[in-house]
């Protein structure tokens, strides 16, 4: 692996359909960077959702941008500052709107260089992908995925309080719905601890992409596997970490050694698999949002 303590990271977003309720949000100011995900919750009338991702993603860019002279720790305590204010503007919203089923789930990744830390609301996830050198007899590759994120839902909770459950597959979808963190919850002080609660970043070198995604693109794949595994779920198939790793270094085959763009190549795969399974499962779609984060060769 290359040392990269003074070098900067670089990104790529992705987001399907064309007017997706999901979100990227991507802000830099070296050597400070925020990248994120958004996945919308519910379609209340009376709200124009897009412009109200526009406007949050405006106030992170304006966090990142601005004081150069704030120091880590107090642009952390700023970011949470923001994401409380809109999480209490939503709540009033669907107070105002008979409790409307709606909100956002989030999150985020705040760099400096290339260490930082995630805080997240919800369930979308983030994960730190890390390839090994080739290996010399067959050219292969290894994968270790790590899912930096818990997801905040009953069913996530149910796996860390039993170790392993047995659910049929609507009664899953029904307990992965019930979020218990989100952007407009409307409980200050739960959502603080939560984002205070960060996961940090050790250093990327250029073998590490972190990959950050919506719902949309792990659940179909939780789906398809559960209906093989007779619906036993526990934390490792929950956050899918071996099957990713195994899709990676089946994608990694496919891309040339020369291949300048090569974390991009290995989501688009990803997605495309993803796109694959749901055209056949209508009911396993949802909208997506990939931010993929790395360090790009000198």
């Amino acid at each position: 692996m290359t040392a990269v303590a003074d070098a900067l990271p670089d990104y790529f977003t992705f987001t399907y359909p064309r007017r997706s309720s999901d979100f990227c949000l991507c802000a830099l100011r070296p050597p400070r960077a925020l990248f994120g995900v958004s996945d919308m919750i519910g379609h209340p009338e009376g709200l124009r959702w897009r412009n109200y991702m526009r406007v949050l993603a405006r106030d992170l860019r304006r966090l990142i941008e601005g004081d150069a002279g704030a120091g880590l720790a107090e642009l952390q305590a700023r970011l949470t500052g923001h994401l409380l204010w809109h999480d209490q503007q939503i709540f009033e919203f669907r107070q105002r709107h008979d409790r409307a089923a709606f909100g956002f789930c989030v999150l985020f990744v705040f760099l400096e260089g290339v260490a930082g830390r995630v805080h997240w609301l919800g369930d979308c996830r983030a994960y730190r992908i890390t390839r090994s050198p080739r290996d010399p007899a067959d050219g292969s590759r290894r994968f270790r995925v790590r899912c930096l994120t818990r997801d905040h839902n009953a069913l996530a909770a149910l796996v860390e309080d039993r170790g392993e459950i047995t659910l049929f597959r609507d009664e899953m979808m029904e307990q992965a719905k019930r979020l218990n963190a989100f952007l407009g919850l409307g409980v200050e002080e739960h959502n603080r601890e939560l984002l205070t609660r960060a996961t940090p970043i050790e250093p990327l070198t250029t073998d590490d992409c972190l990959l950050l995604m919506t719902d949309g693109l792990y659940v179909p794949h939780l789906r398809a596997s559960l209906d093989g595994l007779n619906f036993h779920l526990n934390h490792e198939r929950l956050y899918l970490e071996s099957w990713l790793a195994r899709l990676l270094e089946e994608a990694d085959r496919r891309i040339p050694d020369d291949e300048p763009n090569y974390w991009s190549e290995l989501a688009t795969i990803l997605v495309e698999e993803t796109l694959k399974l749901v055209r056949h499962r209508r009911h396993y779609r949802d909208d997506m949002a990939l931010t993929g984060i790395y360090v790009p060769e000198s």
